[in-house]
């Protein structure tokens, strides 16, 4: 059986990934607008990270 805890690493490390993913399309789109909304989209993605990471040292 997963633990709570592998669950939660492997959420953010997928995460992690997509957090990446968006931060290259937003350093390659052209436009401004596009660019505003994933740069909008890494904070929200970064906050959530850092919340789980936080939930993780809790479960620990």
């Amino acid at each position: 059986m997963v633990s709570d805890q592998m669950m939660l690493k492997s959420c953010v490390a997928h995460c992690q990934n997509t957090f990446n993913d968006i931060r290259e399309m937003a350093s390659t789109v052209a436009s401004s607008g596009a660019k505003d909304e994933l740069n909008k989209a890494l904070g929200s993605i970064d906050a959530c990270i850092k919340q789980c990471q936080a939930a993780l040292t809790k479960l620990g």
